[in-house]
């Protein structure tokens, strides 16, 4: 027993800095690398309490209790707050947001601190009380991740092209694997707390599942993403996912004449951006050229994102439609769906951005044109 989690903790360490590695390399580290790397230091310093408790270092395990104790009451915080991070991108988000992590400053304060010189009003609560709380706090606070994310991952896929579907996968998966780990320990110490019985490895199931959780997604991050990491956190992703980082051209001279005129074909011949549902993918195979050039045609010949080009064809049609008669037969909102627009909103906002005018102002503009 001791040799099978002496081996699960090694390569749960191991796994945890190959994380820590990937994440200290990035150049620029925004504030959704800055928590994820407190993530995984908290998940190190729990994997090395275990291991020295394991072989009894009692020295290491002293220092390392101070943050592994109270890990559940911070963990789940830190990643609900990387969700927002990532997509509401505000400087101020982190100061706000402090209050998280008062359960945490708390239990640190009146539980951790004193039980770890032996103060004896620190253990008024018995261990399986403390345990469930954890979980529920945990579970309660993952769940409203998976909740937070799904609610805004639906709005980015539809504008940002940089955005893509392994990105999101690797985050849901990240999300629903740590919530399992949560319920997964609730489950045996509620166990424990109903039945009676109190065992010594039940910590060391959890955090055998929760390793096995971290080696599901380092597979997944190795071969779907980056390790342990979206690629479309870092700024210079675009840059970076066509190899140019703004040192040399990725496309030919020749490459970017015969995709224009592909781009041209499809977009002002055939109009494909009246499909709601386009996508990079989808044009790319419509021009028979791989994902990564279509993205360096972009970067390279439009200067500008797959879904901003889009738009703007979008946009330029909705224009049109506006100054005819269409728009005695179609409302305005209908305009926008015709145009491939998902919904009234995006509409609105993405003709604004591009015209400074809502559509119905600048139908009335077009009105008073027409008849001067």
């Amino acid at each position: 027993m001791k040799l099978a989690a002496d081996f699960i903790l090694v390569i749960g360490i191991l796994l945890n800095v190959i994380a820590l590695i990937g994440l200290l390399r990035l150049e620029q580290k925004k504030l959704p690398q800055q928590l994820l790397i407190v993530f995984w230091c908290v998940i190190l310093n729990t994997l090395i309490f275990f291991y020295t408790n394991l072989h009894e270092l009692k020295t290491l395990r002293f220092i390392t209790n101070f943050f592994q104790d109270g890990a559940r009451f911070l963990t789940p915080p830190l990643i609900f707050l990387y969700i927002k991070s990532i997509f509401r991108n505000k400087q101020d988000l982190l100061k706000k947001s402090l209050i998280h992590f008062v359960p945490f400053i708390i239990y640190f304060t009146f539980y951790t601190v004193p039980s770890s010189f032996d103060l004896q009003y620190a253990t008024f609560i018995d261990g399986h009380i403390r345990a469930l709380i954890k979980d529920v706090y945990g579970i309660v606070y993952f769940s409203i991740s998976i909740k937070l994310f799904y609610g805004f991952s639906k709005t980015m896929k539809q504008n940002y092209s940089t955005f893509k579907e392994k990105d999101f996968l690797w985050i849901e998966k990240f999300l629903i694997c740590f919530l399992l780990v949560f319920l997964f320990g609730f489950i045996l110490n509620a166990s424990e707390f109903l039945f009676g019985y109190d065992v010594s490895w039940d910590a060391y199931v959890t955090i055998s599942f929760m390793i096995v959780a971290m080696a599901y997604l380092g597979h997944y991050g190795i071969t779907q993403s980056e390790i342990f990491l979206p690629d479309f956190l870092t700024q210079e992703h675009t840059a970076r996912s066509i190899g140019l980082e703004n040192k040399s051209s990725y496309l030919r001279d020749e490459e970017k004449d015969v995709l224009k005129q592909r781009f041209d074909k499809c977009l002002n011949d055939e109009k494909l951006y009246l499909l709601p549902d386009l996508n990079l993918k989808m044009l790319a195979e419509r021009m028979e050229v791989s994902e990564r050039k279509l993205s360096a045609f972009f970067s390279e010949e439009l200067d500008s994102s797959f879904y901003d080009s889009i738009n703007s064809f979008r946009v330029e049609e909705a224009k049109i439609m506006l100054k005819s008669n269409v728009v005695e037969s179609h409302s305005i909102t209908g305009i926008g769906l015709t145009c491939g627009f998902r919904s009234k909103s995006s509409f609105y906002r993405i003709f604004k951005s591009k015209t400074k005018m809502s559509p119905s102002v600048y139908r009335i503009s077009a009105l008073k044109e027409s008849h001067c």
